[in-house]
């Protein structure tokens, strides 16, 4: 709910200054400054593609999940790959669907804020009547032997760590598989 209020009052903020940008536009322009008019709308138009929800996967409870982490993994350069194709309705309640789904994108960010070139890719589908969701992303080499084992990498263990666990309560559930490498 925090990334959401985030992503809407960035959303706001961006709307209410249209005008004033519109006006910059506008110098610009006036002035034959077209290096500088491009430069300017090329930053405006990423700013707003990165907060608009583009992303559409055949599924509302998953497009609300991937369009919040997508702005923030945007918000922190990391490109993501995403090839989804989803019925609207799955046999996961949605509440769960969206802890399975948050959880491994946040870890997939926390892990790809932390090397330099990150790139993560998320594909889901339906393979027969089961739900395939891969996510891949890659991680600092010298944390790939103590990624599968240490709970949580933040200084509130109390706070943090339960992502990985939630995942699989919610995969073993539905009679389902899980794997981290």
């Amino acid at each position: 709910m925090k990334e959401l209020k985030t992503i809407v009052t960035e959303y706001h903020h961006l709307r209410h200054d249209t005008k004033n940008h519109f006006a910059c536009m506008d110098r610009l322009l006036s002035q034959n400054n077209y290096d500088a008019l491009k430069e300017y709308f090329y930053s405006l138009s990423k700013e707003i593609y990165a907060l608009d929800n583009q992303i559409e996967t055949g599924n509302e409870i998953v497009n609300q999940v991937i369009n919040i982490k997508y702005a923030m993994a945007h918000k922190h350069q990391i490109p993501m790959d995403i090839q989804i194709v989803l019925p609207p309705h799955l046999s996961i309640p949605d509440h769960h669907l969206c802890s399975l789904v948050a959880n491994l994108l946040d870890n997939a960010i926390e892990a790809s804020r932390k090397i330099e070139d990150p790139k993560i890719v998320i594909e889901m589908k339906m393979v027969k009547d089961y739900l395939s969701l891969t996510i891949r992303n890659k991680m600092d080499p010298s944390m790939q032997d103590k990624a599968l084992t240490i709970r949580t990498t933040k200084a509130d263990k109390k706070q943090h760590g339960l992502g990985r666990q939630i995942i699989y309560d919610i995969v073993r559930r539905y009679n389902g598989c899980v794997r981290f490498l």
